[in-house]
């Protein structure tokens, strides 16, 4: 399949910036992409699988040929439907900051972990960019690379530079930090503010880069904005509670919000709904990401209450809609123009399509 074209490419990225911005006046935003020719996935899949030696498998995930030739081979394979871009996540796994700050990184065929970087508080090593991390050197160099190979036919993304709490557990494992909360407080809040001015000089570096073909950018989740943009958030979350989450959490948050324009939090789990209404009053905080996470229900209809809360807070919402059916959810009980919609297509894109048009021309007939 050819690329899209420049100039639709370009018409999609206003649809972004306008949802970003509540402007949106014939919702839902749609993201469906599906694979030209299935025959084709398959061989392309097993060409590009990640290899079994250690050796094979850092330049599976860091090498800038072998990674571009991935993306390039996958992207042109790739029909994007409605308002889907085709992007490129520079993708180093979870919270790569932490590698950025001086973790070892440990990679695996599926994902990149980090190691633990403080033992003892007494004996925390500076938390500062390590300008020489080959993980940093790394991602601006996948960065750089896609951006040029692009050339007008993919967006590249920011990397995933997590959030605050959630790199402080990298550097000390979720177990030990959920003690320092209570324990070690003056520590934990020292160590994200350190994290979150490193956080800072990387977006900013990233974002020279990002910007340099179409002059936005578009996080890990594939929504962009002409603007300065990111989506946050913070897993640990969920083995927190709400006092916990406005003094250890909210602050950092603001400030990230704050110093960007549009923001989209990353809200994944049921564990973390019981943060929602401290994160509604976040200004910047334009839109919800909900992910059920695993094990649960992806239906529309099954979180309903939550999309509702949402909504009613003035916020937009990113979601899952697995089964085309459930769009006439979407149309009748919640508001489409509010909503960015990862659209499974039912085996039959075409069909998803045309229902998804049915439907705006129903909700345009005068009552």
């Amino acid at each position: 399949m050819p690329f899209l074209e420049e100039a639709e490419i370009r018409r999609r990225m206003e649809r972004h910036a306008a949802w970003h911005l509540h402007e949106l006046a014939d919702g839902p935003l749609v993201l469906m992409t599906d694979w030209a020719d299935k025959a084709q996935a398959k061989e392309l899949s097993a060409k590009h699988a990640p290899p079994a030696d250690a050796e094979g498998l850092r330049s599976w995930w860091t090498d800038p040929q072998t990674v571009l030739s991935r993306v390039e081979a996958q992207t042109e394979a790739t029909i994007f439907y409605g308002d889907a871009l085709p992007y490129h996540f520079v993708n180093l796994g979870p919270g790569a900051l932490a590698a950025f700050m001086g973790c070892r990184s440990v990679l695996q065929s599926n994902t990149i972990w980090q190691e633990p970087l403080i033992e003892d508080w007494a004996s925390a090593p500076p938390l500062v960019l390590h300008e020489d991390s080959p993980m940093w050197q790394t991602a601006q160099a996948l960065t750089r690379g896609s951006v040029s190979a692009a050339q007008g036919r993919w967006i590249t993304s920011f990397t995933d530079i997590g959030g605050a709490m959630d790199i402080t557990s990298y550097f000390r494992t979720p177990e030990k930090l959920c003690f320092d909360l209570i324990e070690h407080p003056a520590e934990v809040q020292k160590a994200e503010a350190a994290i979150l001015k490193v956080w800072f000089q990387v977006y900013d570096c990233l974002e020279l880069l990002v910007q340099a073909f179409w002059g936005g950018a578009c996080a890990w989740n594939g929504l962009w904005h002409a603007g300065r943009t990111y989506t946050p958030q913070c897993d640990f979350s969920c083995m927190i509670g709400p006092p916990m989450f406005k003094q250890f959490v909210l602050p950092i948050l603001q400030r990230q919000a704050a110093a960007l324009d549009v923001v989209t939090y990353h809200l994944d789990g049921p564990g973390a709904i019981r943060h929602l209404d401290a994160l509604l009053t976040v200004p910047n905080l334009r839109a919800i990401q909900w992910i059920p996470g695993d094990g649960q229900s992806y239906l529309v209809s099954d979180w309903l209450d939550l999309y509702r809360n949402i909504l009613d807070g003035g916020r937009n919402i990113q979601m899952h809609c697995p089964r085309p059916e459930e769009l006439d959810i979407i149309f009748d009980q919640l508001d489409p123009d509010r909503i960015t919609v990862w659209l499974g297509t039912g085996g039959d894109a075409e069909k998803t399509l045309a229902r998804l048009d049915r439907l705006r021309a129903k909700r345009k007939k005068p009552q």
